[in-house]
């Protein structure tokens, strides 16, 4: 640690590591500097002392928004990071592109994860809001679905996707920023909790936000015409404070998401629906494929078990077991 606390913000704070620091959590990070709120209420923009990392692997070394670091100001009245404290929790995706495995984390100390996906326009890829679902199961988060620009889709063409998450355990909400549909439940489902909206390129992210706390002004984009798909409106995570005081994180629209240290034979615990059947299969270690007597794939023909989300399970499942 690097001295005593103080309670009243960074006023007399002498720094240095000798003088009190004061706790804050990181909202976002810019080239050589970030912004932090300070439990006082107060944001300040932070440079990091060095040495306070030095002898540390590189993974160590990286902040990103959510993370809880100590804060001291020098006499000068500059403010800095001293130290940052355990992540409670991680979201964390392979890096795109990179030569060989590498963690990204996306953001620190969630509570939850509220997983937009549109139902049209983009077209709906429940493919993708599976792998965000699996990763944050594996995060220990929890999670809402929210199915966006209702206004787009008649209500019989999409309940059944509605249903098929509610029956696996899921919150939903139906949402439509335009016509503030879903908009007060949604925020409701914020308070008092560090959230992290994410989901495809175009899926209405940043539109929600700007309904929930229309102050933020988030940048918004059409879908491109040409291609169907999203176009990046946020480049990078920050966090920002909304209705109640609650904490949300808007990401970049994903269009890759690898898994991260997900090993085969732990996927089917990140799919809530299967677990009072897991221990229904005839043998232990099933993979719920073709092996006979499997609980799982019996609710699948059954139509307990979500069709679609079974055959995301199988298709993360051969993903997960390809050679790195």
């Amino acid at each position: 640690m690097t001295g005593p606390r103080s309670k009243d913000g960074l006023a007399g704070s002498q720094g240095s590591g000798s003088g009190e620091t004061v706790l804050g959590s990181v909202l976002a990070c810019f080239h050589d500097e970030w912004e932090v709120a300070l439990d006082s209420g107060r944001d300040v923009r932070c440079s990091v002392r060095a040495r306070h990392f030095a002898g540390l692997k590189k993974d160590a070394k990286l902040l990103v928004p959510g993370d809880r670091v100590e804060v001291s100001a020098g006499v000068d009245g500059a403010c800095v990071i001293e130290e940052r404290l355990p992540r409670r929790t991680a979201l964390s995706r392979r890096l795109p592109g990179a030569r060989r495995p590498t963690e990204q984390v996306i953001i620190a100390n969630a509570d939850q994860l509220v997983a937009v996906a549109s139902l049209e326009a983009p077209p709906l890829n429940r493919r993708l809001l599976d792998r965000f679902l699996v990763i944050a199961e594996d995060a220990g988060l929890d999670s809402v679905v929210v199915l966006n620009k209702t206004d787009l889709v008649k209500e019989g063409d999409w309940v059944a996707v509605r249903e098929a998450y509610e029956r696996a355990g899921y919150e939903v909400v139906s949402a439509c920023a335009l016509d503030g549909a879903g908009v007060d439940r949604l925020a409701t489902l914020l308070e008092d909790r560090l959230s992290v909206f994410a989901g495809a390129s175009g899926a209405g992210k940043s539109s929600l936000l700007n309904a929930i706390e229309p102050g933020l002004g988030i940048k918004v984009k059409e879908v491109s015409a040409k291609t169907g798909k999203g176009r990046h409106t946020t480049s990078n995570v920050t966090v920002f404070r909304v209705r109640g005081g609650a904490l949300v994180a808007d990401t970049p629209g994903f269009r890759e998401l690898g898994l991260w240290r997900i090993r085969p034979e732990d996927l089917d615990q990140l799919f809530p629906e299967f677990g009072d059947l897991i221990p229904r299969c005839r043998f232990g270690g099933c993979n719920h494929g073709p092996e006979p007597g499997c609980a799982v794939k019996a609710a699948v023909d059954a139509g307990a078990v979500d069709a679609e989300r079974y055959e995301s399970y199988l298709r993360l499942l051969t993903e997960l077991r390809e050679p790195v």
